[in-house]
């Protein structure tokens, strides 16, 4: 027994030993595997080598798997140069157009009235030596002139744009959540078919190519994965061009960075999907692999540091961008989002610098992803207004007054040395309020020489106007009401940006559609077109404002913009609607309710807020004076009679100018909140004045109230030194109570210059259509409002673009949205 059991002491001791020795053996074999297992690239193989790895080096080879990141350079490439040519078209047209018609204009002034042909008598003495038609011979004709649509725009083409309008203006449908939150709001169709393209093109240059996995992992890399990392590299400088605020894309293709955005976020989550398809096989092929899990778990073991340690650090910080890059949660953390957003970027790219280790072209990549960082940041050194030494706002902004407005609206106004275009947008910072806010608002005011700064020679007043929500326009509000009207602030502004690209002049006719505080973007705009119309310089024969507003307070805020474009304006060009959402007219009785209580009646206070805030805005008297009549021409109209001249001067000068009026509105539809359009129904019956409430008017003859209206106008016209008032007074005469009477008849239509006060939510959809019937050649429609309006009009001017390829006489019809939040 001694000698088993020394004989089995020995044999124990013999296995111990070999078993360390099996161990330190496959713990240098796996020291050996390590640069094999993590790089595992350009392996050198020969006619012996085995057939797996011949594969990986012939069928497709490590080292040509650049081409896969150039193809997604193509992709953008081609959506670059189609944006590039469509605005280069837009542009040349627009500017043809115009030139035309200035063109135009100056010979029509010059062969009007020629001086050696025509001549208009004298005012002064009616004598003239030559006539204004020849006495013999034939009339003169006007010169054929071309038709501007085959000299500045080509049909094919813009039946083509026509087309692909009618596609891609098309929004997706709303998703309504619950009350008091912010509905489901889809990308439009031309970015959900962008995106998509772009995942198709992906997928399948990732997917279609085989092999997707090398017969053993010792062979190389999974093709698959590097496949979607190099196009995810590739995707870098257009996600961070895309990204920001002065960019080549934008300076390009017209299209401003706000839009742009939309692409950056979705690009982003197209490079967080594939950089889990470079991620997933890496895993994949070991545990498929014979043997492979076995040499990974040595390695892990024992190694102390991840295999895959670099990747996992640049897929963190990428997961985390797209995570709370998500529009609900930017909206809910804004502050937060911007102070984290761009240093998770920069950390983000570091990793992948770390990470890619110039393989193949990866660096390249990446060097020209810093630089248009760098450059764009340059870029964006000349939009900054503290940053130009040349200014008095070098490195300390501008000074800046903050006021209260009706409906607690809060009014910027900053006067700058920068310019801008009407509708563009700045960035506000104001470090007595916010050291780190930084927020968009759209410009309200116009940078003219027509409107001045008192600040000094060289200045514009820059208005921006904004409802405070929440952060820091709350924060605006709050140190309003705290410091008053007087404290001035330090103002950092950033800008301008966005705006519409086309010449709004350019068009025949402009329609111009806001809701609530979106009249921001409107009033500029209307501002500029009213100026050049004026000058001469605009083809645009009519325009058209709708404006949907809560309450009649809303309308104080461009109060003497209005004033100025009903005064201003050339006659019978524009035409403003304007609605009160807050109240509304049943259809049967005409009495004005509540739209929150309909069993409500709308109190007194209302009507005279409403007759109020509009009585500033009508001028008492026709201000322009293509209204005014020649003192000759009325003693000529007069042919002597003294009675009749002096008739027609009391006429003259006691010009009335129309007030905006409340009208009574059609029906309301059963299926939809809107004005509906007018129905013929028989059973309907025709609406009648509220008998109950106005017993009087049911029995009094109206033409005996207008023939007293008349002489009793005339009676107090006598005294010259008495001038008319056409307000709302404390006393008003026997002659505005009868004009007011018949002002605020049911039946009551439309004033001739188009200026109109009306209850309810307007049917953007019907009145855009009536609008459609007297559109020129070129069309444009321009719209901020909430989510739901710009959806309506979207889609109705949609389905407008069949006009434009089914009428020869009309070109185009083009479609302008502007962001609500902004």
């Amino acid at each position: 027994m001694p000698v088993l059991v020394e004989s089995l002491e020995i044999t124990a001791g013999r296995a111990v030993v070999e078993f360390n020795l099996a161990e330190a053996m496959d713990e240098r074999r796996n020291t050996k595997l390590f640069p094999i297992l993590v790089e595992r690239t350009n392996i050198p193989y020969n006619s012996s080598s085995p057939p797996g790895l011949i594969e990986a080096n012939t069928r497709d080879p490590w080292s040509q798997s650049g081409k896969y990141a150039l193809g997604w350079v193509y992709f953008c490439i081609i959506l670059l140069t189609v944006a590039i040519l469509v605005r280069l078209y837009h542009l040349w047209t627009d500017k043809i157009r115009t030139a035309l018609h200035k063109e135009d204009a100056l010979n029509t002034t010059k062969t009007s009235s020629p001086d050696t042909d025509y001549e208009l008598s004298a005012l002064s003495t009616d004598k003239s030596t030559n006539k204004f038609f020849p006495r013999t011979g034939p009339l003169p004709t006007a010169a054929e002139v071309k038709a501007q649509s085959s000299v500045s725009s080509i049909g094919l083409l813009n039946n083509a744009i026509a087309l692909s309008r009618f596609c891609f203006y098309r929004p997706i449908p709303l998703i309504p959540t619950r009350k008091r939150r912010r509905p489901i709001v889809f990308p439009s169709l031309g970015v959900v078919c962008i995106v998509s393209a772009a995942f198709v093109f992906i997928v399948l240059y990732c997917f279609v190519p085989q092999p997707l996995y090398w017969q053993k992992v010792q062979f190389g890399s999974p093709p698959l994965a590097i496949r979607s990392g190099m196009i995810a590299v590739a995707m870098m400088p257009w996600i961070i061009a895309m990204s920001m605020k002065a960019n080549m894309v934008s300076m390009l293709t017209g299209i401003g960075h706000e839009r742009l955005n939309v692409l950056h976020r979705w690009g982003g989550y197209l490079c967080l999907f594939l950089s889990l398809v470079h991620t997933i096989p890496f895993y994949v092929t070991p545990v498929s692999d014979q043997g492979g899990l076995r040499v990974f778990k040595t390695y892990f073991s024992n190694s102390g540091v991840y295999v895959y340690g670099t990747g996992i650090a640049a897929l963190v910080p990428l997961i985390f961008l797209c995570v709370h890059s998500l529009p609900f949660l930017r909206r809910s953390m804004y502050e937060l989002f911007v102070t984290l957003h761009v240093p998770v970027a920069i950390l983000y790219l570091a990793m992948l610098f770390w990470h890619c280790r110039n393989y193949l072209t990866s660096w390249n990549y990446l060097f020209a992803t810093l630089a248009i960082w760098v450059v764009s940041y340059l870029i964006r050194l000349l939009f900054l207004n503290w940053t130009n030494p040349w200014r008095m706002s070098w490195l300390i902004g501008e000074e800046a007054a903050v006021i209260i407005m009706p409906e607690n609206a809060v009014k910027v106004t900053i006067p700058t040395q920068m310019k801008w275009r009407p509708g563009q947008y700045v960035y506000l910072r104001m470090p007595g309020i916010s050291v780190f806010g930084n927020h968009p608002f759209t410009v309200a005011s116009l940078c003219s020489e027509d409107f001045p700064s008192d600040y000094g020679e060289g200045y514009r007043d820059m208005v921006l106007v904004f409802r405070p929500f929440g952060g820091f326009t709350k924060a605006v509000l709050e140190s309003a009401i705290e410091r008053g009207p007087w404290h001035t602030y330090r103002a950092f502004i950033d800008g301008p940006y966005g705006g519409m690209q086309r010449r709004m002049e350019a068009f025949d006719h402009v329609v111009l559609v806001a809701g609530g505080s979106g009249i921001t973007a409107i009033a500029s705009q209307l501002l500029d077109l009213i100026k050049r119309m004026r000058d001469g310089k605009a083809v645009t024969k009519s325009v058209q404002v709708v404006w949907a507003l809560k309450r009649p307070e809303t309308m104080e805020w461009f109060k003497e913009e209005l004033r100025i474009c009903r005064e201003f304006a050339p006659p019978d060009t524009v035409q403003c609607q304007f609605y009160i959402t807050a109240a509304k007219r049943q259809s049967n009785t005409g009495q004005l309710i509540s739209s929150q209580t309909p069993t409500r009646p709308v109190s007194g206070l209302f009507k005279d807020k409403v007759n109020d805030t509009f009585q500033d805005i009508a001028n008492k008297r026709v201000s322009t004076s293509s209204a005014k009549r020649n003192s000759a021409l009325i003693r000529d109209e007069a042919q002597g009679d003294p009675e009749r001249e002096k008739e027609l001067r009391r006429e003259n000068e006691d010009a009335i100018a129309a007030l905006p009026e409340a009208h009574l509105l059609p029906a309301r539809s059963a299926s939809r909140g809107h004005l509906a359009p007018p129905v013929a129904d028989p059973k309907i019956r025709r609406q009648q004045p509220n008998q109950a409430a106005h017993p009087k008017r049911g029995k009094r003859n109206l033409s005996l109230d207008i023939s007293a209206a008349v002489a009793q106008g005339a009676a107090e016209m006598q005294n010259p030194g008495q001038t008319f008032d056409f307000g709302f007074p404390t006393t008003p005469t026997e002659f505005q109570k009868n004009l007011m009477r018949f002002a605020f008849l049911p039946a009551a239509v439309k004033k001739k210059d188009g200026w109109s006060i009306e209850y309810g939510r307007p049917d953007i959809s019907y009145m855009l259509r009536q609008f459609s019937k007297d559109w020129g050649r070129r069309t444009c429609v321009f719209v901020c409002g909430p989510e739901s309006m710009r959806l309506d009009v979207a889609t109705t001017v949609a389905e407008l673009q069949r006009a434009v390829w089914n009428d020869p006489g009309k070109d185009e019809v083009f479609l302008h949205t502007e962001n609500y939040a902004i």
